[in-house]
């Protein structure tokens, strides 16, 4: 985040909340115990712990009780959750700018061999938070305790109200070119976004299609598909478009109202002739045709109970016309980000977790194309 101005408009500054934003939010967040243990009390999951069911209910309360401003307050910066974590974890924080803005931050220690390239989401407006970073470092565990020498880096981009579109997709290009030209060969790479982060993988994809020239977009010219991508409860449709969102509402942790309401303020801004980079599901049927030629296997999961499964669904219908290696996976009582917030109270062996980094395992040790 950018130093705060005053004589910058506050609207313009990233959570930065008025005074009575300051006050609203301490009397919202007064309840909050009382959420945590009727979650406790009357709550309960077919499969899911108790401590995972109060964390769901608790992030649900939070996340759908504040406005925008309070949650970036709140959740700082992405550069402050990365600190935070190598802190946390005893690691030195490895920071790497790349151009346009951006910065690749190392998640444990760099390396070249291989590399999953980590799009966060948060809607364009939020970082990460702390345990998606747990998540990418099991996942960057595991597959080298299996023999596969990857590593893994978040792509730091700017955040609503700093930057719009086409910002965050100019600095995840800036990212893969400055791998691409350490050395970095794509079939080596495997792109992973959740939610936002889910919809700019499929930004990039869509760039390499129909390069967006006309907004400065620098280009991405691979020398061989990527090894894989992966999107995790992607953000597919920002408008409630078909109306199927609401499959969700009482059990996602993200409701209707707050994902059309996010996403009327990232497409506010965005023209008409650009709204398909940015709302995949609202794109011609054709819009995917030639996908197949830039990345070799794509992964796309969604949770049962989450808003946005019937979308996700739809997208990989339609992608899955063009893409033979496109596979789906629903999870069971599953909401959106569902394997990432399993981390979030401890949990380290989920079946879709396992499943992921199976995935990922059999990607990076496929021959190359």
């Amino acid at each position: 985040m950018s130093e705060i101005s005053p004589l910058l408009p506050r609207a313009t500054q990233y959570g930065r909340p008025s005074l009575m934003d300051r006050i609203k939010m301490f009397f919202t967040l007064l309840p909050l115990p009382i959420v945590i243990i009727w979650s406790f009390l009357f709550k309960s999951g077919k499969t899911k712990s108790k401590k995972r069911v109060v964390f769901d209910r608790s992030l649900r309360y939070v996340v759908n009780s504040l406005n925008v401003r309070q949650l970036q307050h709140v959740m700082g910066t992405t550069r402050g959750v990365y600190d935070a974590w190598c802190k946390r974890n005893n690691l030195g924080p490895d920071v790497e700018g790349v151009g346009e803005g951006a910065n690749l931050l190392w998640v444990g220690e760099r390396g070249l061999d291989k590399v999953i390239i980590y799009l966060h989401g948060g809607a364009f407006l939020l970082p990460p938070f702390t345990y998606n970073l747990d998540f990418f470092h099991h996942v960057r565990t595991v597959l080298r305790q299996r023999g596969v020498n990857a590593s893994v880096v978040l792509v730091e981009y700017t955040l609503v109200p700093e930057a719009i579109f086409p910002t965050p997709l100019k600095q995840a290009v800036a990212a893969i070119n400055h791998l691409m030209n350490l050395g970095v060969d794509p079939q080596n790479m495997q792109l992973v976004g959740d939610s936002a982060g889910g919809n700019l993988v499929t930004q990039v994809l869509a760039h390499l299609l129909h390069p967006l020239e006309s907004e400065r977009v620098p280009a991405l010219s691979l020398p061989a598909p990527f090894k894989g991508v992966y999107v995790l409860s992607p953000w597919v449709d920002l408008t409630n478009i078909f109306k199927t969102l609401d499959s969700g509402e009482d059990t996602d942790f993200l409701t209707v109202r707050t994902l059309t309401s996010w996403g009327s303020t990232i497409l506010g801004p965005v023209s008409a002739k650009n709204r398909d980079y940015v709302e995949p599901n609202s794109a011609a049927e054709d819009w995917w045709k030639g996908v197949d030629a830039f990345v070799d296997r794509v992964l796309i999961t969604a949770g049962e109970d989450e808003c946005l499964k019937n979308e996700i669904i739809r997208f990989h219908s339609t992608f899955d016309n063009f893409h033979s290696h496109a596979k789906l996976v629903v999870q069971d009582e599953g909401i959106h980000n569902d394997p990432l917030l399993d981390f979030a109270v401890g949990k380290r062996d989920g079946s879709t977790t396992q499943f992921i980094i199976d995935w990922l395992t059999i990607g990076f040790q496929e021959p190359t194309s």
